[in-house]
């Protein structure tokens, strides 16, 4: 338990923390490469206005945590707090443990692709529908416009 009262127990600690979880989930949760799920739905039965929700993005966060593993300092702060052994895993270790979680995230990020790509398609189809549709009904209500006038005119 004397190691919990050392101040290099914590500065590892402090250290390991910043790059592993800290960086990773502020970035996480303001990134994020869903922005279909940020938008709240809203329905004619739910009068009050939805809270827009951040959700977490493992994908923003794995590629943020492999970058700041290999960008952390871990040799300037270890000169600099005279702390040998700072980086108690290795460069290797680290980037290889960042890399996997990356390749999880990845795979549970494109796992969902086809559904989303899916459902955009179809909502761009109803889109250009609706668009035809509604172009159709002026041209057709025109033209209506046009032979009513015309057929006054001859009537006059």
């Amino acid at each position: 338990m004397e190691v919990f009262r050392t101040g290099a127990f914590w500065l590892v600690l402090l250290h390991w923390f910043i790059p592993t979880l800290l960086v990773p989930a502020i970035v996480g949760n303001l990134i994020s490469f869903t922005p279909g799920a940020n938008v709240p739905q809203a329905s004619a039965a739910d009068a009050s206005p939805t809270p827009l929700i951040l959700p977490f993005d493992p994908l923003t966060a794995s590629i943020v945590r492999l970058a700041a593993e290999i960008a952390y300092p871990y040799t300037l702060v270890e000169a600099r707090s005279e702390v040998l052994g700072l980086d108690v895993l290795g460069f290797r270790w680290r980037v290889l443990h960042a890399s996997i979680g990356l390749a999880f995230a990845f795979a549970e990020a494109i796992a969902g692709a086809p559904q989303a790509f899916a459902r955009t398609f179809m909502k761009e189809q109803r889109q250009s529908r609706k668009s035809v549709t509604d172009d159709e009904t002026q041209t057709s209500s025109s033209i209506a416009r046009k032979a009513i006038a015309s057929e006054e005119t001859l009537v006059q």
